[in-house]
C-alpha cells in the first residue's frame, strides 16, 4: 500500500512529500497538511542535492492551488470567432461531456489519418501522459513541446551542441572541487541549473580561498553581482569572444591537455581531404598517425592506444600536429583542422564584435588555462581521477540567439581543449532525469565515440511532423514553428494537423511573437487547451479543460541539472479541488475507449519507454516497468506500478519520503570511468555528414521547388565540422534600432513568461518590492545622452512591436542594451498581473524562420530596439 493510503486526508495532520513543478527542476517537498488543508511547503531535508531548502517559488505554491482564479469547469467554446478580443461565448459543461466530444473527435480523427492529430505544449513533470497517448494514438506530432516556447526559446543550441560533443543536453561547473568557473549568460544559483541546489553549490564554492568566479553576461545578474568579475558583453557576440579564447589557448598560451585530447577524444584522428576520417582500407576504422613508428594506424591500435586511462608513453605518440602520407591518402589530425581553423579569431577580431576588450578576453583565457592544472590528478573514493578544476558554463544567455549552436559548440570545445570535459572540478554533464539508476558509462557509438542519444531525425517528404525536423533534423525542440508552417503550409509542403491539444504553456504570450501563435492558432480546426488558468491561449481553444496542480496529482520524475539518480514521485498532498481530473487520467480513459491502452504500440508501453529511459525511443523494447498486456485505469494505478517495479528494495521508502534518490558515485561523473572507454568529437565529422546527407535527400526530391518557404542558403549553413562565427540576426535589422533589448529569469520569475509570478499573488507581492523587476533598465550614461530621466515612461520599439514601461537607470547594464524580466502583458483577468509592469517582451522578437538558428531553428530571443519617451 502506498504511502498516499496509510492514513485518511481529510482529519489528519502529516507531512506529505511530493516534488514541486513550479519549474522544472522538481525539487524535493514536503507539504504540511491540516484537516485536508494545505498550510506550508517547505523542502524535503533528505534529499542531496536541496537539503531542506526550496525557492520562494516553491514555497508560493500553495497559491497557485488555492488561487481563486482557477478554471475550475470545462467550457466549450460556442462563438466561432476567434480573438484576443473576442468573447469565446463560453459554456459550461460537465467532465463526462467533455471526455465524450474528445472521444467523438478522436474517433474521426483516427479514421481518417491520426497524423492531423497533434499533441503540444509542455505540462511540467506530466508532459509524458499525453506524449504517450500521442505515440499510441498513431501520430508523429507528439513531442513534449510541439505548439510549444519550451525548449525553442531556451535551449536549442546548448541542448544539441552538449549532445552532440559529450552526450547531454547541458553544461555546468563542478563547484564542489572548482577552483575557476566562467559562466556566460547564466544566472548559477538564481534560474540556472537549479536555483537551490546551485545557490547551496555556488555559496560553498565561494567560501572557499582559492576560488575565482568571471561572469560574463550584458546585465548584471545576482550570479555576476557575487562574481569575482562582471564582463559586460553585447548581445549575441558570445561566440566571438569563446573562439577567441580557443585562439589565444592554441595560438599563443599553447594551453591544452594534449594527453587528454589523445586518449578520450578523436583529435588525432587523420582527416583526408574531404573532410572525413581516412579509413584502414581492410577494417574501415579510422586511422590515426603513430609518431614512434611514423605509420598510420588504426586509432584502437594497441600500439598507439593501451585502452581507456592508459598512461603508456605510447598513447602520447599519436600525432595531433601534421600532415601525413598513408595508404590512403594525405590526412591531418583533427586538432591540426581546429588549430589552423582558430588562427582567424584573434581578441582583436573579437573586441569591435563584443565590446569587449581584447586584453580582457586574452587575460580570460590565459587564467582559464593556467587554472585547470593539466596533468594533476585528484583522489575520491580511493581511485585516482584527472583534476581540471576549471570550465566554461552557459544556458540561456548564449544559446538564445540565431547563432546558438556554433556558440554553444565554440564553449564545449574549450573545456574540451583544456581537459575539463567531466573531470573532477571541470564541465559536468546531466542525463537521464527520469530513470531509476543512472548508466555507468556513455553508450558506444560508431569509431570508438561516444553514441549521441539525440540522433537526426529520418528525412521525408512531405514531412510528417508539424515542426518540420525532416528539413532540420537536429532542431532539438522547434515548437513555435508549428504555428507557421499552420499557417502557411504552401511555404513549408507540410500537411497543417486538424486538432490540436495543448496542455500547459501559454504560447500567444510567450512565443517568439504573439502574432506567430494567433495565425497559426486560428488555423487550425479543433483547439483542446488543458490548463489551470484562461489565459491568452485559451482564448484560441475550442474546448477548455481544467487541469489539477502538481499538488493534487500522481507522477514521476527526477531532479533536473543535478547529478543525483533514484526515483522521486509526486503525489496529491490535498484531494483535486473542484473535482478537477488530471490530464493524465483523461489519456488513460481515451486510451481505453479507443484501444490503444494494450500491447508493445500501446500507451503502456510507450509510457515504459519514458519511464526507463527518459525518452530514448531506441529502448522501447528494452522497457518492463509496465504491464503492456493489463488494462490501467489511473496515473496513480501506474505510478504504484512504477515504484515497485522500478526500485522493489525501496517501495516503502520512496512513499515514505517521496524518493531514494542518491548523489551520483564518482565513478559515473568522471572520467575516465563514465566514458567507458569512448571518445569525445573535437572534430565532428558527425555533424558535417548530417548535412551532406539532409543536402542529397533535399535534391533527390526537389524540396526547395516544393517549399519555397525555405531557404538553400540558410538551410545548410551550420553543418560544419568546427564551429565559426557567424552574427545572429540581429545585426541585420535597421540602423535606426541603435540598442539592443534582452530579458531574463529570476527566482521568483524564473520559468515560462506569464506562469510566475504573472498569476501567483505572494511572489507578485514579493517580487515587486524589488525597485528593478518590473522596469525596462537602462545604463545611466546611456539614459543621460538620450535625455532619459530615471522614473519616466518610456515606450520601446522595434521592427515587430512595442511595449511600454517605466525607467530604471542603473550601471548593471550594457551601455547598448534595454533589459527587463519575462513575464508580463497578461491580458486576461486569470492573472493578478494584468495591466502591470511593461508589457509583454516577446512582442519585440522577430517571427518565422528568419528569426530562428538555420539548423537548431533556436528562436531569437532578443532585439533590436529604439527607446523614446512615452510622451513624445
Amino acid at each position: 500500500m502506498s504511502h498516499a493510503d496509510s492514513s485518511p486526508r481529510a482529519s489528519a495532520e502529516q507531512w506529505v512529500p511530493s516534488h514541486c513543478s513550479m519549474c522544472y527542476h522538481g525539487c524535493p517537498i514536503l507539504a504540511h497538511v491540516k484537516d485536508g488543508v494545505l498550510v506550508k511547503i517547505e523542502g524535503n531535508p533528505t534529499t542531496p542535492a536541496t537539503r531542506g531548502r526550496l525557492c520562494p517559488k516553491g514555497n508560493a505554491g500553495a497559491m497557485r492551488l488555492y488561487d481563486p482564479k482557477r478554471l475550475k469547469v470545462p467550457l466549450r467554446r460556442t462563438n466561432p470567432e476567434k480573438g484576443l478580443d473576442v468573447d469565446p461565448g463560453w459554456e459550461e459543461i460537465t467532465w463526462d461531456e467533455a471526455v465524450d466530444i474528445l472521444e467523438r473527435k478522436l474517433r474521426a480523427i483516427r479514421e481518417q489519418d491520426p497524423n492531423l492529430l497533434a499533441m503540444g505544449g509542455f505540462n511540467t513533470h506530466s508532459w509524458h501522459w499525453g506524449n504517450a497517448f500521442g505515440l499510441s494514438f498513431g501520430t508523429s506530432n507528439t513531442c513534449k513541446n510541439l505548439f510549444s516556447a519550451m525548449g525553442h526559446m531556451c535551449g536549442n543550441g546548448a541542448h544539441t551542441a552538449g549532445e552532440m560533443i559529450h552526450n547531454s543536453m547541458n553544461t555546468h561547473p563542478d563547484l564542489e572541487y572548482a577552483e575557476y568557473a566562467m559562466i556566460v549568460g547564466a544566472a548559477i544559483g538564481e534560474a540556472y541549473q537549479g536555483a537551490v541546489a546551485y545557490g547551496r553549490i555556488m555559496g560553498d564554492a565561494k567560501a572557499r580561498e582559492k576560488f575565482k568566479m568571471v561572469v560574463v553576461d550584458p546585465q548584471q545578474s545576482r550570479a555576476a553581482a557575487m562574481a569575482s568579475e562582471w564582463v559586460p558583453i553585447r548581445p549575441a557576440t558570445d561566440g566571438a569572444m569563446l573562439l577567441a579564447m580557443i585562439h589565444v589557448l592554441l595560438h599563443e598560451a599553447q594551453i591544452y591537455d594534449a594527453h587528454y585530447l589523445r586518449v578520450y577524444t578523436n583529435a588525432g584522428y587523420l582527416i583526408g581531404t574531404d573532410g572525413y576520417p581516412l579509413r584502414h582500407a581492410d577494417s574501415g576504422k579510422p586511422l590515426v598517425w603513430d609518431l614512434a613508428s611514423g605509420l598510420a594506424r588504426e586509432y584502437d591500435d594497441p600500439a598507439v592506444n593501451g585502452g581507456d586511462g592508459d598512461d603508456g608513453d605510447h598513447v602520447d605518440q599519436v600525432a595531433l600536429r601534421g600532415r601525413f602520407q598513408t595508404p590512403v591518402g594525405e590526412g591531418r589530425p583533427g586538432f591540426q583542422l581546429l588549430h589552423d581553423h582558430m588562427a582567424q579569431y584573434t581578441p582583436e577580431w573579437a573586441e569591435p564584435i563584443t565590446s569587449v576588450a581584447a586584453a580582457t578576453i586574452r587575460r580570460l583565457a590565459n587564467e582559464l588555462g593556467q587554472a585547470a592544472r593539466i596533468g594533476e590528478t585528484i583522489e575520491i573514493d580511493g581511485k585516482t581521477y584527472p583534476y581540471r578544476p576549471a570550465s566554461v558554463s552557459g544556458y540561456r544567455g548564449l544559446s538564445t540567439h540565431t547563432n546558438a549552436l556554433h556558440t554553444s559548440w565554440a564553449m564545449e570545445l574549450i573545456n574540451v581543449l583544456i581537459g575539463s570535459t567531466r573531470a573532477v572540478g571541470g564541465a559536468r554533464a546531466w542525463i537521464g532525469t527520469m530513470m531509476p539508476e543512472a548508466p555507468a558509462t556513455t553508450l558506444p557509438g560508431p569509431d570508438g565515440l561516444i553514441f549521441t542519444p539525440f540522433q537526426p531525425h529520418a528525412f521525408s517528404f512531405p514531412p510528417k511532423m508539424s515542426s518540420i525536423p525532416e528539413y532540420f533534423p537536429v532542431a532539438f525542440d522547434a515548437g513555435l514553428l508549428c504555428y507557421e508552417t499552420q499557417a502557411h503550409p504552401e511555404q513549408f509542403g507540410n500537411t497543417p494537423i486538424e486538432m490540436l491539444i495543448n496542455e500547459g504553456g501559454n504560447p500567444v504570450l510567450t512565443g517568439q511573437n504573439p502574432s506567430s501563435a494567433i495565425a497559426g492558432l486560428k488555423a487550425i480546426p479543433y483547439v483542446v487547451d488543458i490548463t489551470l488558468y484562461v489565459d491568452e491561449t485559451a482564448l484560441f481553444a475550442d474546448l477548455v479543460l481544467p487541469d489539477v496542480t502538481y499538488l493534487e496529482r500522481y507522477g514521476w520524475e527526477g531532479m533536473w541539472s543535478v547529478e543525483d539518480e533514484g526515483v522521486q514521485i509526486q503525489q496529491p498532498v490535498v484531494q483535486p479541488l473542484h473535482g478537477i481530473r488530471h490530464s493524465a487520467d483523461i489519456y488513460i480513459e481515451l486510451a481505453n475507449r479507443l484501444g490503444t491502452m494494450t500491447g508493445p504500440l500501446g500507451f503502456s508501453s510507450f509510457l515504459n519507454m519514458m519511464q526507463m529511459t527518459g525518452g530514448a525511443t531506441e529502448a522501447v523494447s528494452q522497457a518492463t516497468v509496465n504491464d503492456i498486456t493489463h488494462t490501467y485505469r489511473s496515473a496513480r494505478e501506474y505510478v504504484e506500478t512504477y515504484v515497485r517495479n522500478a526500485a522493489p528494495k525501496d517501495e516503502a521508502l520512496i512513499w515514505q519520503q517521496g524518493h531514494n534518490l542518491r548523489t551520483k558515485p564518482a565513478y559515473k561523473r568522471y572520467v575516465p570511468d563514465t566514458f567507458g572507454g569512448h571518445r569525445i568529437p573535437l572534430y565532428s565529422y558527425w555533424f558535417k555528414q548530417v548535412g551532406d546527407d539532409l543536402r542529397r535527400n533535399m535534391a533527390a526530391h526537389d524540396v526547395f521547388a516544393k517549399a519555397p518557404g525555405l531557404d538553400p542558403a540558410r538551410v545548410f549553413f551550420e553543418y560544419a565540422p568546427l564551429p565559426f562565427w557567424h552574427s545572429s540576426v540581429l545585426e541585420s535589422e535597421a540602423s535606426e534600432f541603435d540598442l539592443y533589448a534582452i530579458n531574463w529569469r529570476t527566482a521568483m520569475g524564473g520559468v515560462g513568461s506569464g506562469t510566475v509570478p504573472a498569476t501567483n499573488v505572494w511572489l507578485l507581492e514579493a517580487a515587486e518590492r524589488d525597485p528593478y523587476f518590473a522596469k525596462i533598465l537602462i545604463n545611466s550614461a546611456t539614459a543621460r545622452k538620450k535625455n532619459l530621466t530615471d522614473g519616466q515612461r518610456v515606450c520601446v520599439e522595434s521592427p515587430h512591436g512595442r511595449i511600454e514601461g517605466t525607467l530604471k537607470c542603473t550601471e548593471t547594464i550594457h551601455p547598448e542594451v534595454l533589459g527587463t524580466i519575462g513575464c508580463w502583458g497578461h491580458t486576461t483577468d486569470a492573472a493578478v498581473a494584468k495591466g502591470r509592469g511593461p508589457g509583454n517582451f516577446n512582442s519585440l522578437l522577430g517571427r518565422g524562420l528568419k528569426y530562428m538558428g538555420p539548423s537548431t531553428l533556436q528562436a531569437e530571443c532578443a532585439a533590436r530596439v529604439k527607446i523614446y519617451s512615452a510622451s513624445a
